[in-house]
């Protein structure tokens, strides 16, 4: 089941271009929470991976692979990067 407030916090990021480039400025998910937080949402970054991982179940075999090939999908407001240590 969805955080309600993590959706809400989406939907500002979607709607507002001053949130969206604070998104893109956090450099992992506890500094998104904190931002949602920040700004009336209380969500956690467990909330973000389950989402993350929920929205990824529901994409096609074509969407998966052009993920894995590193394309970004249109409307999608995360990306996984591969970090090799």
């Amino acid at each position: 089941m969805a955080n309600p407030q993590l959706e809400a916090f989406l939907k500002q990021v979607k709607t507002d271009p001053d949130v969206r480039a604070q998104l893109a400025a956090c450099p992992n998910l506890l500094a998104v929470a904190e931002l949602g937080a920040s700004r009336g949402f209380p969500f956690s970054g467990a909330d973000l991976l389950k989402h993350q991982a929920e929205g990824t179940l529901r994409l096609s075999d074509d969407d998966l692979n052009a993920i894995a090939a590193g394309v970004e999908l249109e409307g999608h407001l995360w990306r996984m990067d591969i970090v090799w240590n």
